[in-house]
Protein backbone atom coordinates (compact mmCIF):
# COMPACT_ATOMS: atom_id res chain seq x y z
CA UNK A 1 0.00 0.00 0.00
CA UNK A 2 1.20 3.52 -0.79
CA UNK A 3 2.49 5.50 2.02
CA UNK A 4 -0.19 8.19 3.25
CA UNK A 5 2.26 10.52 3.49
CA UNK A 6 3.73 10.93 0.05
CA UNK A 7 1.79 12.17 -2.53
CA UNK A 8 -0.81 8.73 -4.04
CA UNK A 9 0.59 9.58 -8.25
CA UNK A 10 0.76 6.37 -10.41
CA UNK A 11 4.23 5.18 -10.65
CA UNK A 12 4.10 2.42 -13.53
CA UNK A 13 6.96 3.38 -16.00
CA UNK A 14 7.61 6.60 -14.03
CA UNK A 15 10.61 7.81 -12.61
CA UNK A 16 9.32 8.04 -9.10
CA UNK A 17 11.55 11.87 -7.82
CA UNK A 18 11.24 11.82 -4.28
CA UNK A 19 11.75 15.77 -3.15
CA UNK A 20 13.39 16.45 0.35
CA UNK A 21 12.39 20.09 1.77
CA UNK A 22 14.35 22.83 3.02
CA UNK A 23 14.08 23.92 6.52
CA UNK A 24 11.17 24.96 7.82
CA UNK A 25 8.92 23.68 4.77
CA UNK A 26 7.02 21.32 3.94
CA UNK A 27 7.31 18.79 0.85
CA UNK A 28 4.48 20.67 -0.29
CA UNK A 29 6.86 23.32 -1.57
CA UNK A 30 7.59 21.10 -4.69
CA UNK A 31 3.83 21.30 -5.89
CA UNK A 32 4.41 23.96 -7.97
CA UNK A 33 6.88 21.62 -10.03
CA UNK A 34 4.45 19.03 -11.30
CA UNK A 35 3.70 21.45 -14.54
CA UNK A 36 6.92 21.22 -15.66
CA UNK A 37 7.68 18.02 -14.76
CA UNK A 38 8.09 15.84 -18.18
CA UNK A 39 5.17 12.96 -17.67
CA UNK A 40 7.78 9.93 -17.78
CA UNK A 41 8.62 11.48 -14.13
CA UNK A 42 6.64 10.80 -10.83
CA UNK A 43 6.61 14.39 -8.83
CA UNK A 44 6.92 12.11 -4.95
CA UNK A 45 7.35 15.39 -2.12
CA UNK A 46 7.83 13.33 1.09
CA UNK A 47 6.43 15.27 3.75
CA UNK A 48 8.64 14.97 7.26
CA UNK A 49 6.78 14.61 10.67
CA UNK A 50 5.79 17.98 12.18
CA UNK A 51 4.61 19.55 8.97
CA UNK A 52 1.95 19.38 6.27
CA UNK A 53 -0.41 16.93 6.64
CA UNK A 54 2.04 15.60 9.32
CA UNK A 55 1.73 17.87 11.50
CA UNK A 56 0.64 16.45 14.56
CA UNK A 57 3.59 14.38 14.72
CA UNK A 58 6.27 14.84 16.81
CA UNK A 59 9.16 17.25 15.24
CA UNK A 60 12.33 14.71 15.28
CA UNK A 61 15.52 14.95 17.80
CA UNK A 62 18.24 14.23 15.29
CA UNK A 63 19.13 13.69 11.94
CA UNK A 64 19.62 10.20 12.23
CA UNK A 65 15.73 9.56 13.87
CA UNK A 66 14.83 11.69 10.62
CA UNK A 67 16.50 9.61 8.24
CA UNK A 68 15.05 6.28 9.79
CA UNK A 69 11.42 7.53 9.50
CA UNK A 70 12.16 8.82 5.86
CA UNK A 71 13.60 5.47 4.44
CA UNK A 72 9.89 4.20 5.95
CA UNK A 73 8.39 6.45 3.73
CA UNK A 74 10.64 6.04 0.66
CA UNK A 75 11.59 2.55 1.09
CA UNK A 76 8.71 1.28 -1.42
CA UNK A 77 9.93 3.46 -4.18
CA UNK A 78 14.11 2.22 -4.07
CA UNK A 79 12.85 0.09 -7.78
CA UNK A 80 15.36 0.15 -10.88
CA UNK A 81 15.26 3.97 -11.45
CA UNK A 82 14.42 6.49 -9.14
CA UNK A 83 16.28 9.90 -8.19
CA UNK A 84 16.08 11.95 -4.77
CA UNK A 85 16.78 15.61 -5.27
CA UNK A 86 17.04 17.79 -1.60
CA UNK A 87 18.07 21.54 -1.36
CA UNK A 88 19.68 22.73 1.79
CA UNK A 89 19.03 20.55 4.60
CA UNK A 90 16.89 18.49 2.15
CA UNK A 91 20.44 17.70 0.51
CA UNK A 92 21.86 16.70 4.06
CA UNK A 93 19.34 14.27 4.76
CA UNK A 94 19.51 13.04 1.04
CA UNK A 95 23.16 11.98 1.67
CA UNK A 96 22.58 10.33 4.89
CA UNK A 97 19.09 8.59 3.67
CA UNK A 98 20.93 7.47 0.63
CA UNK A 99 23.83 5.86 2.64
CA UNK A 100 20.83 3.77 5.07
CA UNK A 101 19.63 2.51 1.88
CA UNK A 102 22.76 1.18 0.33
CA UNK A 103 23.53 -0.26 3.93
CA UNK A 104 20.16 -2.30 3.74
CA UNK A 105 20.99 -3.38 0.02
CA UNK A 106 18.28 -1.80 -1.51
CA UNK A 107 18.70 0.02 -5.23
CA UNK A 108 20.55 3.10 -5.07
CA UNK A 109 18.82 6.50 -7.47
CA UNK A 110 20.18 6.49 -10.33
CA UNK A 111 20.66 10.16 -10.25
CA UNK A 112 20.56 12.52 -6.84
CA UNK A 113 20.31 16.00 -7.16
CA UNK A 114 22.06 17.69 -4.02
CA UNK A 115 21.45 21.42 -4.41
CA UNK A 116 22.30 24.53 -2.13
CA UNK A 117 24.43 22.97 0.57
CA UNK A 118 27.88 21.93 1.27
CA UNK A 119 29.22 18.76 1.00
CA UNK A 120 28.62 16.90 4.39
CA UNK A 121 32.36 17.00 5.79
CA UNK A 122 32.56 20.53 4.89
CA UNK A 123 32.17 22.31 8.58
CA UNK A 124 29.15 24.50 9.28
CA UNK A 125 30.36 27.95 11.10
CA UNK A 126 26.54 28.86 12.21
CA UNK A 127 25.97 25.21 13.79
CA UNK A 128 24.39 27.14 16.98
CA UNK A 129 22.04 29.53 14.90
CA UNK A 130 18.68 26.97 16.40
CA UNK A 131 20.00 28.42 20.35
CA UNK A 132 19.79 32.28 19.11
CA UNK A 133 16.85 34.40 21.12
CA UNK A 134 14.01 34.91 19.02
CA UNK A 135 14.66 38.01 16.91
CA UNK A 136 18.16 36.99 16.48
CA UNK A 137 17.15 33.54 15.18
CA UNK A 138 14.82 35.33 12.75
CA UNK A 139 17.26 37.44 11.54
CA UNK A 140 19.74 34.77 10.55
CA UNK A 141 16.46 32.91 8.77
CA UNK A 142 15.83 36.14 6.85
CA UNK A 143 19.38 36.22 5.95
CA UNK A 144 18.95 33.14 3.83
CA UNK A 145 15.58 35.04 1.83
CA UNK A 146 12.94 32.39 0.95
CA UNK A 147 11.05 32.98 4.18
CA UNK A 148 7.69 35.26 3.85
CA UNK A 149 8.24 38.55 6.39
CA UNK A 150 4.52 37.83 6.84
CA UNK A 151 6.02 34.56 8.35
CA UNK A 152 7.08 36.26 11.48
CA UNK A 153 4.87 39.56 11.55
CA UNK A 154 2.10 37.21 12.09
CA UNK A 155 1.63 36.06 15.71
CA UNK A 156 -0.56 32.91 14.76
CA UNK A 157 2.10 32.51 12.15
CA UNK A 158 4.69 33.20 14.02
CA UNK A 159 3.66 30.65 16.77
CA UNK A 160 3.12 27.40 14.40
CA UNK A 161 6.23 27.78 11.99
CA UNK A 162 8.82 28.91 15.08
CA UNK A 163 9.24 25.33 16.46
CA UNK A 164 9.86 23.83 12.79
CA UNK A 165 12.36 26.24 12.02
CA UNK A 166 14.26 25.63 15.40
CA UNK A 167 13.92 21.77 15.53
CA UNK A 168 15.29 21.97 11.50
CA UNK A 169 18.04 24.27 12.33
CA UNK A 170 19.28 21.85 15.46
CA UNK A 171 18.60 18.66 13.03
CA UNK A 172 21.59 21.15 11.02
CA UNK A 173 23.33 22.27 13.76
CA UNK A 174 23.69 19.23 15.52
CA UNK A 175 24.84 17.38 12.51
CA UNK A 176 28.18 15.10 12.81
CA UNK A 177 29.65 14.06 9.50
CA UNK A 178 30.60 10.50 9.81
CA UNK A 179 33.51 9.54 6.81
CA UNK A 180 32.16 7.30 5.00
CA UNK A 181 32.97 5.32 1.54
CA UNK A 182 31.86 7.21 -1.52
CA UNK A 183 29.00 6.09 -2.65
CA UNK A 184 28.25 4.30 -6.32
CA UNK A 185 25.99 6.46 -8.08
CA UNK A 186 25.61 9.95 -9.92
CA UNK A 187 25.19 13.44 -7.89
CA UNK A 188 24.45 16.17 -9.57
CA UNK A 189 24.98 19.38 -7.00
CA UNK A 190 23.19 22.56 -8.46
CA UNK A 191 24.49 25.40 -6.68
CA UNK A 192 23.19 29.58 -6.40
CA UNK A 193 26.42 31.49 -7.55
CA UNK A 194 24.88 34.15 -5.38
CA UNK A 195 24.56 31.76 -2.52
CA UNK A 196 26.59 33.17 0.70
CA UNK A 197 25.58 30.68 2.95
CA UNK A 198 28.08 27.73 1.43
CA UNK A 199 31.76 27.76 3.11
CA UNK A 200 33.71 25.73 1.00
CA UNK A 201 33.84 24.75 -2.85
CA UNK A 202 30.84 22.77 -4.29
CA UNK A 203 33.39 20.65 -5.88
CA UNK A 204 34.15 18.73 -2.62
CA UNK A 205 30.89 16.81 -3.03
CA UNK A 206 32.82 14.87 -5.80
CA UNK A 207 34.61 13.24 -2.93
CA UNK A 208 31.50 11.66 -1.73
CA UNK A 209 30.99 9.36 -5.26
CA UNK A 210 33.39 7.20 -6.88
CA UNK A 211 30.76 7.96 -10.73
CA UNK A 212 30.21 11.17 -11.92
CA UNK A 213 29.72 14.06 -9.67
CA UNK A 214 28.51 17.18 -12.16
CA UNK A 215 28.22 21.04 -10.90
CA UNK A 216 26.06 22.76 -12.12
CA UNK A 217 25.63 26.88 -11.58
CA UNK A 218 22.62 28.78 -11.67
CA UNK A 219 22.04 32.68 -11.41
CA UNK A 220 20.49 33.44 -8.31
CA UNK A 221 21.10 32.91 -4.38
CA UNK A 222 20.69 30.29 -1.68
CA UNK A 223 16.58 29.56 -3.04
CA UNK A 224 17.88 30.04 -6.80
CA UNK A 225 15.46 26.35 -7.16
CA UNK A 226 12.60 29.79 -6.57
CA UNK A 227 14.37 32.06 -8.64
CA UNK A 228 15.85 29.89 -11.80
CA UNK A 229 12.44 27.37 -11.04
CA UNK A 230 12.30 26.55 -15.11
CA UNK A 231 15.71 26.06 -15.23
CA UNK A 232 15.76 23.61 -12.55
CA UNK A 233 13.06 21.67 -13.38
CA UNK A 234 14.32 21.79 -17.28
CA UNK A 235 17.45 20.43 -16.27
CA UNK A 236 16.24 17.47 -13.68
CA UNK A 237 13.64 16.62 -16.60
CA UNK A 238 16.96 16.24 -19.29
CA UNK A 239 18.94 14.38 -16.90
CA UNK A 240 16.62 11.69 -16.12
CA UNK A 241 15.23 10.86 -19.51
CA UNK A 242 18.65 10.95 -20.64
CA UNK A 243 19.69 8.35 -17.92
CA UNK A 244 16.97 6.57 -18.48
CA UNK A 245 17.15 6.19 -21.64
CA UNK A 246 20.94 5.42 -21.72
CA UNK A 247 19.51 2.91 -18.63
CA UNK A 248 17.56 1.00 -21.42
CA UNK A 249 20.03 0.84 -23.74
CA UNK A 250 22.58 -0.36 -21.45
CA UNK A 251 20.05 -3.51 -20.53
CA UNK A 252 19.06 -4.68 -23.95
Amino acid sequence: MMNSYLRKVPTINRIPLLCLPYAGSSAQIYKKWSKGIDPSISLIPVEMAGRGSRMREQLYEDIHEATKDLLRLVREYTCDQYAIFGHSMGSMLAYELIHLIHAEGLPLPMATFMSGRDAPHCADIDRMTYQLPDEEFIAEVQSLGGTPLELFQDQGLRNLFMPILRADFKLVGTYEHIPKEPLPLKLIVLNGIGDTSLRCDVEEWKTHTNQTCDIVHFEGSHFFIHEQEHEVVSLINDRLLRMSADSRITHK
